[in-house]
């Protein structure tokens, strides 16, 4: 298990395999994360399973609220598939927002907090934003792995 590099943002991706957990539900965030190639999973713990959120593709961004916000991770990402990402600092992004406009930080913060709302619509509702399919639905083989690597990631 390899976990992220900490206080090493990147500009090149970074290689890591697939089963790599990047983070982790409650986890303080140290980057925002742009996947360059692969497929992960967002994993939500609900009750005693876990659930398959989201699959992120090449080009999406990870973590960006949880490093906007100061907040731990609301969700867990595990590598689906080999991949690379780019980490980038959350010091340095804080810095970025800091130094521009004195309304750049208001908006962000703004931005947010509507995000957030929205996605506790969503699962307050149980809304999706489309159909379940195969690449949504964990086998019980893959959440029991999950677990170990979550068990793992966190010892």
């Amino acid at each position: 298990m390899v976990n992220l590099p900490l206080g090493r943002g990147t500009t090149a991706p970074i290689a890591f395999e697939a089963d790599t957990v990047i983070f982790t539900e409650g986890e303080l965030p140290k980057y925002l994360i742009i996947l360059k190639k692969g497929q992960i999973r967002i994993l939500k713990n609900i009750g005693q399973h876990l659930q398959v959120i989201k699959i992120c593709k090449e080009n999406e961004i990870l973590n960006e609220i949880s490093v906007l916000m100061n907040k731990p991770s609301e969700f867990t990402a595990i590598a689906k598939t080999n991949i690379e990402l780019v980490l980038v600092e959350q010091k340095d992004i804080v810095s970025v927002i800091k130094n521009g406009p004195t309304w750049i930080p208001e908006i962000f913060e703004t931005l947010c907090e509507r995000l957030v709302s929205t996605m506790e619509i969503i699962q307050e509702h149980k809304l999706l934003a489309g159909e379940v399919n195969a690449e949504t639905i964990l086998s019980k083989e893959d959440e029991a792995k999950y677990q170990k690597l979550l068990l793992e990631y966190k010892a």
